[in-house]
């Protein structure tokens, strides 16, 4: 039997890996990242390297041996996104970790108490899964995540201080806010003109303007909406 948390560069499952570690023993717990750093803002090396020295341990990177990066997945599937996900989390992060997980394993995510539906609905579509929400089991919100990391001196990856609420790949393909894609267009020009390619290549409208899906380059510089989406590249992802 493993515990293994799934570690996504992200605040929560740095700290679920931390009271894993500290509740069950340093050599009692795997820690595994799925691997689409070559997507990700180059700061997430940083926070992958200052994790591991945080939990005194090394974290097992995992990754697809058919695709080398999301717009390869892209290319290849020829699809984006749609209603219920994207088929770069798919390839590049659950096929990986079906190949990786054992039977008899424990799987704890970086799921926080404000989850709690999204927590719910994992267990309800995955019931072949021994769980452990070790966050949600002992009240830890996102916001206490980030202040746990920020007490530890660990900085919290980039993505956060730009303003934007996840820190997946750049220019996250299941967004549709206007504001998100005219933020990656302003802070990363060159990710937003090669989606705005590719998506127009493969006839993906990743934006809802005012209730209609339209491409990325008839998306106005000026079009600003609330930035709440959850644009979670997490196990639920379809």
């Amino acid at each position: 039997m493993r515990r293994i948390v799934w570690f996504s560069c992200g605040a929560a499952s740095a700290v679920a890996a931390k009271l894993a570690i500290n509740q069950y023993g340093h050599d009692a717990v795997d820690v595994v990242y799925c691997d689409t750093m070559k997507g990700e803002h180059p700061d997430n090396q940083r926070f992958f390297n200052d994790v591991a020295l945080w939990l005194g341990k090394g974290i097992i990177k995992i990754s697809s041996s058919v695709f080398e990066t999301i717009e390869d997945v892209f290319e290849k599937r020829q699809y984006m996104a749609g209603p219920y996900g994207a088929p770069c989390t798919t390839y590049m992060k659950k096929h990986p970790r079906f190949h990786f997980q054992r039977a008899d394993d424990i799987h704890i995510f970086g799921y926080t108490a404000d989850e709690v539906k999204r927590v719910k609905e994992f267990v309800m579509n995955n019931p072949e899964l021994d769980l452990d929400w070790i966050l949600v089991r002992n009240g830890w919100t996102k916001e206490q995540c980030f202040g746990a990391l920020k007490y530890a001196g660990v900085p919290l990856p980039v993505m956060y201080s730009l303003g934007y609420n996840n820190n997946n790949c750049l220019g996250c393909v299941k967004a549709t806010s206007p504001k998100y894609w005219n933020m990656v267009r302003k802070d990363f020009p060159a990710v937003f003109d090669n989606r705005a390619r590719q998506s127009r290549q493969l006839g993906a409208r990743l934006v809802r303007l005012k209730g209609k899906r339209i491409f990325l380059d008839e998306l106005s510089p000026d079009a600003m909406n609330e930035n709440k989406e959850n644009l979670s590249c997490g196990p639920e992802c379809k």
